[in-house]
């Protein structure tokens, strides 16, 4: 009789547990809006990404697709424009500059053109380095087979 009392109370607590989200949904939609404590606030970029992948998956009609886009699209410019407006915190941390620095290297090849790639080291079509400039002192890099930099002897893209 005691095993069978226990194993009720245990059930009842077990099933509470599991139906107290339900019962308490102000608890829920308060853990979704936070993120490791800071308040997390969708912007009108996220839901553009969203949109293009419910698009891209067949969620999305094309008339819904084309409808939400046009809404968020004005709001994804006004915050990418606002964001622009800010000054950019320079740092000295050398990853973040190297980082920085391949981020703004053409990735264009002399004999195939523009690659779509945008953090592409070598060329997809034909091989050859995408690489112009030294990742690590900046300096230009004269020859397409290059291996190492002419000026600190840094390696290029390994």
């Amino acid at each position: 009789m005691l095993a069978l009392l226990v194993g009720s109370v245990l059930a009842i607590a077990g099933l509470a547990y599991v139906l107290m989200p339900l019962l308490r949904p102000d608890l829920t939609a308060a853990s979704a809006r936070t993120l490791g404590g800071n308040e997390v606030e969708p912007t009108a970029i996220d839901a553009l990404r969203e949109i293009e992948f419910d698009q891209a998956t067949g969620k999305l009609s094309a008339e819904d697709y084309a409808a939400l886009r046009a809404e968020y699209t004005p709001l994804a410019l006004a915050e990418l424009e606002a964001a622009a407006g800010t000054p950019e915190v320079s740092t000295a941390d050398p990853a973040e500059q190297l980082i920085a620095r391949a981020k703004s290297r053409a990735t264009s090849c002399p004999s195939c053109g523009p690659r779509p790639e945008s953090d592409a080291l070598y060329c997809s079509d034909c091989g050859r380095n995408l690489a112009s400039r030294c990742l690590k002192c900046g300096a230009t890099v004269e020859h397409s087979q290059a291996r190492f930099c002419g000026e600190c002897g840094a390696a290029i893209a390994a």
